[in-house]
């Protein structure tokens, strides 16, 4: 390859990893009083609670929080069902039972309302769709947190499980608020009861007069920002004409919860309405907890389901409040360590390893944070540790051998060729073997165990990938730029000489 091609080939895999470095490990707010944040890669992965805590700042995650458990309407657990059914007698104790069956079978972990099941045994399709909007429109609601550790699981089929770090705060009203479902709606009157709801024809839906719903904080104020269109600015005008004289409310609902209600004195007419509580101020979690769930009911789809969320219990971070940022500078070290050892033994063919690196690791971080059942916890951590150290070794054992080869007088090139010749079937059936065991682990293992079994299968196979394609490709273009076979020898810190040929050994035969 010419050293032109070289070159440009060399741009451009650096500007590659320059942006994936970005994309993956780089957050930072934006716009006008930092509403908006750009989340990197690293800061969406789901993090397994037993790291760390929550830094100064009261905001950045860095481990434990509160998880609760929600519930739809006719799914109980086995002990709330029998404390429903310890509470009756007689023929309601009769009829209790006989309303609600156990699921997926005798010893299943939940109750499902009678119902919800069909004649086949199983839960219809419409409790089951409406399951499936409901875990939507939470996601939905978690993901515009834009919070990093936040997670949700489905849990024994019908039951949601959400996580919510330290740092998101106000974390009982987000549970509570998060739980409610249904359409949103305004309506005016002098209380919620007997409010009159907005009228509208039989073509329009509410999203003809609001446009959307916000949470802004300015000068250290949380409120929720309702925008109107033209028609709801006009609407919510003509209903609050005469609040003088009325001293009515505006309120607002998701489905049957009222989420606000504004005290009108005098005519609204604005085209967007910042909402907040004199007496109770909004947190920034609250008001956002409040705006999300409005404006995914007014932006979402339709969810015919209700939800429960129960108590939150506190996660504690089991390996003290700073395991997380232990845990970055124990793996930012042992990359230092690394590198260090690759330029005094290689010099800059160690940039060769640096960049078959990154792309392992950010391969790795893309595929934890883009798999549903995977997340970044210790298991993870040690797991790409592991495929790191494997890729290490197996660029260092290619280096070895070309060096051994250019000590018997062999050019830099013939040396290259001849050393992944030899290395080739030690590093693939290694890889092999150790992929294998990771995948038949996780088919074989639970809970954790499968984590870090699955995230070390992906790694090895990437390990694979980088030190027989990314790696070779990268000393390929380097050692185009040296200008002659003593160049390149002395970029890869090899010495020429005259020694004995290396023995073949038993994989140079496949």
């Amino acid at each position: 390859m010419g050293k032109k091609k070289s070159i440009a080939f060399l741009i451009l895999t650096t500007i590659l990893l320059i942006g994936l470095c970005f994309v993956c490990t780089v957050s930072f707010h934006y716009g006008t009083d930092n509403m908006y944040t750009f989340n990197s890669i690293v800061s969406m992965m789901g993090k397994d609670a037993v790291l760390g805590g929550t830094l100064a700042d009261g905001e950045t995650y860095v481990g434990g929080g509160y998880s609760a458990v929600y519930y739809p309407d006719g799914v109980l657990t086995v002990d709330a069902y029998e404390e429903n059914l310890a509470a009756l007698d007689g023929d309601e104790k009769t009829a209790y039972a006989a309303d609600h069956v156990r699921y997926p079978d005798e010893n299943g972990p939940l109750y499902l309302a009678k119902e919800n099941i069909g004649e086949d045994g199983k839960p219809t399709p419409e409790f089951t769709e409406g399951f499936q909007a409901g875990v939507r429109v939470l996601v939905s609601r978690l993901k515009g947190l834009k919070a990093e550790g936040v997670r949700l699981d489905v849990c024994d089929d019908y039951t949601v499980r959400v996580f919510l770090p330290d740092g998101v705060g106000s974390q009982a009203v987000i549970f509570t608020y998060f739980a409610y479902t249904g359409d949103f709606s305004m309506r005016y009157g002098t209380d919620a009861d007997s409010a009159s709801p907005l009228s509208m024809k039989s073509t329009e839906t509410v999203r003809d007069y609001v446009k959307s719903v916000k949470a802004v904080t300015r000068q250290g104020t949380s409120y929720v920002a309702v925008a109107f269109t033209a028609k709801g600015r006009k609407a919510v005008a003509d209903w609050s004409e005469g609040a003088a004289d009325s001293a009515a409310t505006l309120f607002m609902f998701v489905g049957d919860n009222q989420m606000l209600g504004l005290s009108v004195s005098s005519q609204i007419d604005q085209s967007t309405l910042y909402i907040s509580n004199p007496s109770a101020p909004f947190s920034a979690g609250t008001a956002k907890a409040i705006a999300l769930t409005m404006n995914t009911a007014l932006n979402g789809e339709s969810v015919p389901l209700t939800f429960t969320a129960d108590e939150a219990v506190k996660t504690q971070a089991q390996f003290g409040d700073l395991a997380l940022i232990l845990a970055y500078a124990a793996f930012g070290a042992a990359f230092l360590g690394m590198m260090i050892f690759f330029f005094v033994r290689y010099k800059l063919l160690a940039f060769a390893h640096l960049y078959s690196f990154l792309f392992y690791l950010f391969a790795m971080i893309l595929c934890v944070w883009a798999i549903p059942f995977l997340h970044f916890g210790l298991e993870s951590l040690i797991a790409v540790a592991l495929g790191g150290v494997i890729l290490s070794v197996s660029d260092a054992l290619a280096y070895e051998y070309a060096r051994q080869y250019v000590a018997t007088s062999k050019t830099v090139e013939t040396a290259v060729k001849m050393s992944y010749g030899r290395s080739f079937w030690q590093v693939f059936d290694l890889h092999v073997i150790l992929a294998l065991f990771g995948f038949i682990a996780y088919f074989a293992a639970m809970t954790q165990l499968a984590v870090f079994a699955f995230t070390f299968a992906l790694g090895v196979v990437f390990s694979a990938l980088c030190t027989i394609a990314v790696n070779r490709f990268h000393w390929a273009i380097m050692m185009a730029l040296a200008s002659n076979d003593a160049a390149k020898a002395r970029f890869c810190n090899f010495e020429t000489g005259t020694v004995a040929a290396p023995a073949a050994e038993g994989g140079d035969d496949k």
